[in-house]
């Protein structure tokens, strides 16, 4: 067991100004713009977030190899991720991390070296990923966490209702709370993640149809690389005009705006900002939380358990790229369904005793 100074320092990246300078140099290729006279970097396209997330990956490899002493500033990039040392890495995370975690930070890993050496032959490390994420499983999400995904489409509607009838006690008050439930409803009936749920632009990821509304991510956009398009519930068509045509003006404040969230302030909710208020709605409304990402969960979960025979619709709907969550979710609902007909059992079981009571009394 490793003691808790060289547990916490696991997670901890080597500091950027600290990696070696051929190192940083091909992180800085890696993600330059370009301009007319230079080609951009491979990883120019990432977001923020990614960014931080591959750079955070690939410094803490350093931190590793600078704690195992082999870490040398004159030999190449490319010799650090070698495949022994990346075992002996792996090794190490796994006395503290679960499989997850473990798959998360080496895929982040492949992806920062395979954008910043190109030209070396990472299909070994990618082996390594597919071999990880092989090992990772999805039961720390149990039934008691989920809340069936039509209850929380449902609630939505009605607190937008509410929001329509209430007299509000401060300004601006009805229209947060149309928002809100406008916020809830929409996520139930898009299930798009949260980077995306949370940037949604009228005119372009949200466009009018003759039949209502529609979304349309690019494929560029999309965590899995997969595009998001789609008609939404033609029951949600008159709150989102209304939201549109009403609210949204309001919550702005005379100001202009694309983006579909905009915070008390008039301000735009950044994904965090999303999250969280989802995730503290649901807590405040339904009894439980549950965060935007557990809304896929919660659908596939509805889906398999009230209708087996539809479970194969779950990768398309949820844009996975196989068909092994699919198969996760039909099996739990499986085991739900055993476990119904055993509740049914036992309550029929007790009928039948107490009939045989009554009779010989």
């Amino acid at each position: 067991m490793v003691n808790d100074h060289a547990s916490k320092s696991l997670g901890t990246p080597l500091a950027f100004d600290d990696w070696p300078v051929e190192d940083r140099l091909a992180w800085d290729r890696a993600i330059q713009p370009g301009d007319p006279f230079t080609d951009a970097g491979g990883g120019a396209h990432w977001r923020p977030a990614t960014r931080k997330s591959y750079r955070n990956a690939y410094g803490r490899v350093l931190a590793f190899l600078q704690r195992r002493g082999w870490l040398n500033d004159q030999e190449p990039p490319a010799s650090r991720i070698r495949r022994e040392w990346i075992v002996a890495y792996i090794e190490e995370l796994e006395r503290r991390l679960k499989p997850v975690s473990i798959w998360s930070y080496i895929s982040d890993l492949h992806n920062a070296v395979y954008r910043m050496l190109p030209g070396e032959d990472w299909s070994w490390l990618r082996d390594i990923v597919n071999r990880l994420h092989g090992r990772v499983t999805y039961s720390n999400v149990s039934a008691a966490d989920l809340v069936p995904i039509d209850d929380i489409y449902r609630f939505g509607l009605e607190l937008m209702r509410t929001a329509e009838k209430a007299l509000p006690r401060r300004p601006l008050n009805d229209s947060v709370l149309y928002r809100d439930g406008l916020m809830l409803a929409l996520a139930a009936a898009s299930l798009v993640r949260l980077g995306n749920f949370a940037l949604i632009c009228l005119n372009e990821s949200l466009l009018r149809t003759s039949d209502g509304f529609a979304l349309n991510f690019a494929p560029r956009s999309v965590k899995n690389k997969q595009p998001i398009e789609g008609p939404l519930p033609v029951t949600l068509t008159p709150f989102l005009e209304h939201y549109l045509d009403h609210h949204h003006p309001r919550l702005l404040g005379g100001r202009r705006g694309v983006n579909l969230w905009i915070s008390t302030e008039g301000r735009i909710m950044k994904p965090h900002h999303v999250g969280k208020r989802i995730a503290k709605l649901t807590s405040r409304y339904l009894g439980k939380q549950v965060p935007l990402q557990r809304f896929r969960h919660c659908a596939a979960t509805s889906i398999a358990t009230t209708s087996p025979e539809l479970a194969r619709i779950i990768r398309p709907l949820l844009a996975h790229t196989t068909n092994r969550t699919g198969e996760l979710y039909y099996n739990r609902a499986r085991m739900v369904d055993a476990s119904r007909r055993h509740a049914s059992a036992i309550s029929n079981l007790r009928r039948k005793l107490q009939n045989m009571e009554d009779i010989t009394s």
